[in-house]
């Protein structure tokens, strides 16, 4: 068995046009194929045209029917209906966003003004992932939240969201600089997450300022 069709096809990268260059080779229609592995023609145009890929077991049959490898088969590319469906999928998709990352005292700035830019006072940019369209960065030193967001995290911030769920951090305005704290609804209040039992809940008597959520930690080597 060939590990694929020769040097002239070899170049194919996705699953469906290898199983289609090899099955050409072959002299075989998508009939001849079909009969050989026990499917319809039309599962084959399916294959072949990229709507969907054949299964492990599946692409093991169509490899011994054509004579190729099974693993240079399967190491072409996925279709792209098939990959959208993947887990990471979304994750890929996100766009690469150039996050400023701004100091704690202009990031207090963006609650009473939440359209100020905050790449007017960035201090340097970190790329970052995310399905939040507007982002800032801080460094996070604080030990009353030291096991959530160790000394020296990257936290981004979503500055267009301020309502937090319950349980998530979020950045908010107290009584002097801001602080990233977990949020709880009943009763409102602000938790630590620390190894440390000095720092504990601050709790509120009004609804929170909050300046936004964190949305993506990064831990900086």
């Amino acid at each position: 068995m060939s590990t694929g069709p020769t040097a002239e096809i070899a170049g194919p990268v996705s699953i469906g046009d290898r199983i289609k260059d090899a099955r050409k080779e072959r002299a075989l229609s998508q009939v001849d194929l079909a009969r050989l592995v026990g499917v319809t023609q039309p599962a084959v145009a399916n294959w072949e045209s990229g709507i969907h890929d054949p299964r492990r077991l599946m692409l093991a049959k169509i490899a011994d029917a054509l004579q190729v490898s099974a693993d240079w088969l399967a190491s072409g590319a996925r279709s792209l209906v098939e990959a959208d469906t993947h887990p990471v999928a979304a994750y890929i998709r996100r766009p690469i966003q150039h996050t400023p990352v701004i100091s704690f005292a202009d990031a207090a700035r963006l609650f009473d003004d939440p359209e100020a830019d905050p790449h007017a006072v960035a201090e340097d940019y970190i790329p970052v992932t995310s399905g939040a369209d507007r982002l800032f960065a801080l460094f996070v030193d604080d030990d009353a939240v030291d096991l959530a967001f160790p000394k020296g995290t990257l936290v981004g911030v979503d500055y267009a969201d301020r309502l937090p769920a319950d349980g998530a951090f979020a950045l908010f305005l107290v009584d002097g600089p801001p602080i990233i704290r977990r949020w709880r609804e009943r009763p409102h209040r602000l938790e630590p997450d620390s190894a440390s039992s000095a720092y504990g809940p601050i709790y509120l008597d009004a609804p929170p300022k909050i300046i936004g959520c964190v949305r993506v930690s990064i831990r900086i080597h």
